[in-house]
């Protein structure tokens, strides 16, 4: 009886997994579909041939040892200034599982070419420890981050504000980097998801830091709009 009371619950434990998987599954299916609605309601379209381009743009975007970037699903909205939609899959090492996330893509003129990243939160979360907290985890020195880069001391005008932290080269300020105006887009893109900005050169790319705070595109795309 004892052994027929343990195969139960095993049997139960596989069912309860498989249940969850399955359901996973279907969520995960449910998301794909709506962001390909949403994407083609915006006027994004398929660009397979920009994938090589892409790959090797945010391979310098990124500028991150050891990983390998890989775009999935790439789109492009039509016309000028590009504005490309694509899901990036970092790689670092064969064993390792690789993390996914979508991202957005455009053309940004600032005061310099050099790197930068800027942490933004969303406005329903309060000014705190927690953001403090979460400022010193996502500008740490982790193998994750630009290997060029290091955290900027944010300026006064900018404390208790949406921005949480802000990567820049040694020595730099955050304005020398970013002018106030782009800089007040970006503080609005942690609303729609899009929590991490990135800038090099002449491109920036927006992409979303939580799986609890939806990636918006729509909002995404309507708030870089003033900037392109």
């Amino acid at each position: 009886m004892a052994v027929d009371g343990t195969l139960g619950l095993v049997a139960l434990g596989v069912l309860v997994v498989g249940t969850l998987l399955v359901l996973a599954i279907a969520r995960h299916r449910r998301q794909g579909r709506a962001r390909a609605q949403a994407l083609r309601r915006l006027g994004f379209r398929d660009c397979p041939d920009r994938t090589a381009w892409l790959e090797e743009t945010v391979s310098r975007l990124e500028r991150t040892e050891g990983v390998r970037y890989e775009i999935r699903q790439p789109r492009r909205l039509p016309g000028e200034p590009a504005v490309y939609h694509y899901v990036k899959v970092r790689h670092r090492h064969v064993q390792d599982d690789a993390v996914a996330e979508e991202e957005i893509l455009f053309p940004l003129k600032r005061p310099s070419p050099a790197g930068l990243v800027v942490l933004v939160k969303p406005s329903s979360l309060a000014p705190g420890l927690a953001t403090r907290m979460l400022g010193a985890i996502a500008a740490g020195p982790w193998d994750a981050q630009a290997a060029d880069l290091r955290r900027l001391e944010l300026p006064a005008d900018l404390r208790n504000t949406n921005v949480v932290a802000a990567l820049g080269p040694p020595g730099a300020g955050l304005y020398d980097l970013i002018d106030s105006r782009a800089l007040s887009v970006v503080q609005g893109l942690g609303d729609a998801g899009g929590m991490f900005v990135r800038c090099r050169e002449s491109w920036c790319a927006v992409s979303g830091a939580s799986a609890q705070i939806p990636y918006r595109i729509d909002h995404i795309v309507a708030g870089i709009r003033p900037l392109l």
